[in-house]
């Protein structure tokens, strides 16, 4: 165990959020292994300081010469107008070395895959990874690494990285969001600023009422309200007294949150960091206690946190204990304390740059070329310059030759050692001595970063994969049945094609294989497709067990298709063969043409148009296949966390409860128990019933109506209200209802 645990320390990588070139150099200087970084397009964090190409460039470079890798951040959605972009900004990114890039979309990891092929790739937590199945069907694309959803277990990540055989990264410092990443669209439904492009407003950190009696109207200051409480706002991440364990389990590498945050705050928690992992290494050879001291607890609880602390989820699957449901103000002693915190850490680690020891020999004769030589981590270079001259009156003594070979300002390197070879009686301009120096160190520089360099061509001209083909084929209709009253009203409506029952309502049922098998007959005789949808979030042990297990006896039974929503739901069926039946729904996204083409190949017979797409990039897209939602109340989150235990209320079963935002706008939540998650409802349902005629002219194959938590009557009178729309006649819903992302769309 010594010796493993031993090894597994110097293997474990521990990595840094650089929010800009200046962050990039403070984080190095504190001790990280590895940075994670963006440029100025596609990165998660639009609005981070971040560096253009030639700084970009002289950060990659000033990491490899200090042993740092760099992982550039791609981990966002991108639409089809971009995808001809990425190739030719990556390229010089590629060429420089760049260790690895993070991706989210698709479509982005197929293109790189195939333009970039030496290129390593990382799946970003944004993908959604929450089991092995999904970490293996990626690493056919590639993908070295995969970082999970931070809602994960350490026995989950272990499984992971066991069974799928990619390194895992985990996040071990810094914000949590309340909603598994990729799949929250709170900011971008209600704010227009998309998560899945980089530009999240959090409005999950604000205040909120719950199950309100009082009538809030949001015309006074919900500050008033002694019950208002930060519902949606977990806690900071603090897992350093984990280090132990995260590290014997196999964990290929530990992760900092925070490229928003200041550069001494990144610094900060990164020398404590790299402080507790060479303190465990040592005490493992002594066969020593670890622990992480009081004063490391305290300057990471000084540096920055969310009322306090959370180690997350490595032990436990949600609760109110990582909630920081009251926003704690700083005390004046506090501000100074932080204050005084950070002038430090930029004292330590941001005003002055890390160089690399270095060894010279100078050799000055007369009628010979001046030499420098220059040795550095194993690589010697020489460089000549001009022949030096015999002196005429007053040659160049040692000690003159020697303070300037000395002057190594402006380069990435100190002389630890400095030999002068001189007859004592020669003479060379100093210019030349000059150029040869700033040569020497120049070659040095390039020789070392040699093996960091990566030869790329430049990627074939982007075309989009998949078919445009407009087939001229009727709009038909699909449902999708949270319960029995919709699937009766789904049932009675002539119009309706296909019916997905929600896997958890057939799961309500004792016996779900014959529930899900009686379903089926039932849109057998009535003449329609019978389909499931399949839970939002799948993990060991909140699944949909028993249905996925008898897909093959239920598709034989007549079951025409699975409503996929999750990526490890996805990886499941291709495993077995089964992506013919499967439809990929709004949350596996397809903003471009190489998206749909991931799917396509994994042989998907269909998808679902992401709802952040508006008309123009609707009808420029290849909606052949394709279902569009049409109504429904659209998820804004899909939490891990539990409102009604987190506010004392569980009840061990299935409920709704209501959320009130400080502007007096109620959320509908549900607990879905069976899958042991949360869906955050949006306020008003979306209805596009009115612009009908406009989506068959897009070609899409269906109109989804997706019914949640609407009664029977009012499911039969939408169904009827769709029904007419498909006959070409103007309709309207009764009561507010939204258009969502169709008339205006994200950034």
């Amino acid at each position: 165990m010594i010796t493993f645990l031993l090894m597994k320390i110097m293997k474990t990588e521990l990595l840094a959020p650089a929010g800009s070139l200046a962050g990039l150099k403070a984080v190095i200087a504190a001790g990280a292994d590895a940075v994670y970084i963006g440029g100025t397009r596609f990165g998660a964090r639009a609005y981070a300081d971040n560096p253009g190409e030639e700084d970009l460039l002289g950060g990659i470079d000033y990491a490899h010469l200090r042993g740092v890798r760099v992982y550039l951040t791609v981990n966002t959605l991108l639409k089809e107008r971009e995808m001809s972009e990425l190739g030719p900004w990556l390229l010089p990114y590629v060429r420089r070395g760049i260790d690895a890039v993070l991706v989210q979309d698709f479509g982005v990891l197929r293109y790189l895959r195939e333009q970039f092929p030496s290129l390593p790739l990382h799946a970003s937590t944004q993908m959604t990874v929450t089991g092995p199945a999904f970490a293996s069907l990626l690493k056919k694309y590639g993908v070295t690494r995969v970082v999970p959803a931070r809602e994960l277990s350490v026995r989950e990540l272990v499984r992971i990285r066991e069974e799928s055989g990619v390194e895992v990264e985990t996040f071990v410092h810094g914000a949590l969001c309340y909603c598994y990443s990729g799949q929250c669209l709170l900011s971008s439904l209600i704010g227009g600023r998309s998560g899945n492009r980089g530009r999240c407003a959090q409005p999950c950190r604000l205040l909120g009422l719950l199950n309100d009696r009082r009538g809030f109207d949001g015309k006074t200051s919900i500050l008033e309200r002694p019950d208002a409480r930060h519902f949606l706002s977990p806690k900071d991440l603090c897992a350093i007294d984990l280090l132990p364990e995260l590290v014997s389990s196999g964990i290929d590498s530990l992760k900092i949150e925070g490229r928003m945050k200041q550069p001494e705050y990144a610094a900060g928690v990164v020398s404590v960091y790299r402080a507790a992992l060479d303190r465990l290494s040592e005490a493992d050879k002594k066969k020593d206690a670890f622990r992480v001291t009081e004063e490391e607890h305290r300057k990471l609880y000084d540096l920055y946190n969310r009322n306090g602390f959370t180690d997350g989820y490595f032990h436990r699957y949600h609760g109110p204990e990582m909630m920081a449901q009251v926003k704690h103000v700083l005390t004046r002693e506090e501000t100074d304390a932080r204050h005084a915190l950070y002038e430090k850490m930029h004292a330590l680690y941001m005003t002055e740059e890390m160089t690399l020891p270095a060894e010279a020999e100078i050799t000055v004769r007369a009628g010979e070329p001046v030499a420098a030589v220059l040795s550095c981590g194993g690589v010697r270079i020489r460089e000549e310059g001009a022949a030096a001259e015999p002196a005429l009156s007053r040659p160049l003594s040692e000690e003159r030759i020697r303070e300037n070979v000395a002057k190594t300002g402006g380069t990435d390197f100190h002389l630890t050692k400095i030999r002068v070879e001189t007859d004592g009686n020669s003479f060379v301009p100093m210019s030349a001595l000059n150029e040869v120096r700033r040569n020497a160190f120049r070659h040095l520089k390039e020789e070392l970063l040699g093996p960091c360099r990566r030869q790329a061509e430049v990627p074939q001209p982007y075309a989009a994969s998949s078919s445009q083909t407009k087939a001229e084929e009727p709009l038909r209709l699909h449902v999708v049945a949270a319960d029995a009253a919709h699937v009766q009203a789904a049932l009675r409506e002539s119009g309706v094609g296909r019916i997905y029952a929600e896997a958890a309502y057939l799961l309500s049922d004792p016996d779900p294989v014959k529930a899900a098998v009686r379903f089926i007959r039932q849109c057998r005789e009535a003449g329609k497709e019978a389909g499931i949808a399949m839970p939002r979030i799948e993990r060991a042990g909140h699944e949909a067990k028993e249905l996925k297990e008898a897909a093959e006896d239920l598709l034989a039974e007549g079951l025409d298709v699975f409503l996929v929503r999750c990526p490890e739901t996805l990886a499941f069926f291709s495993e077995r063969g089964l992506c013919g039946c499967v439809q990929a729904d709004a949350g596996l996204y397809t903003y471009n043409a190489e998206a749909k083409a991931f799917l396509t190949e994994l042989g998907v017979r269909g998808d679902t148009a992401p709802v952040e797409l508006n008309r123009g990039e609707l009808s420029g897209r290849d909606n052949k296949g394709s279902e569009i939602i049409a109504y429904g109340m659209l998820p804004l989150m899909v939490s891990a966390q539990c409102l009604k235990k987190n506010t004392g209320h569980c009840t061990h079963g299935n409920g709704t409860m209501t959320l009130t935002d400080r502007t007096g706008t109620k959320f509908s939540v549900k607990c879905e128990c069976v899958f042991c998650y949360n869906i955050l409802y949006n306020y008003l349902p979306l209805s596009l019933l009115s612009e009908t005629e406009t989506l068959r002219r897009m070609h899409f194959s269906a109109i989804r109506l997706d019914f949640s938590s609407e009664s029977g009557r009012e499911a039969q009178q939408i169904l009827r209200t769709a029904a007419e729309a498909l006959r070409g006649r103007e309709v309207c819903l009764p009561g507010k209802t939204t258009k969502g992302h169709f008339l205006r769309g994200v950034e």
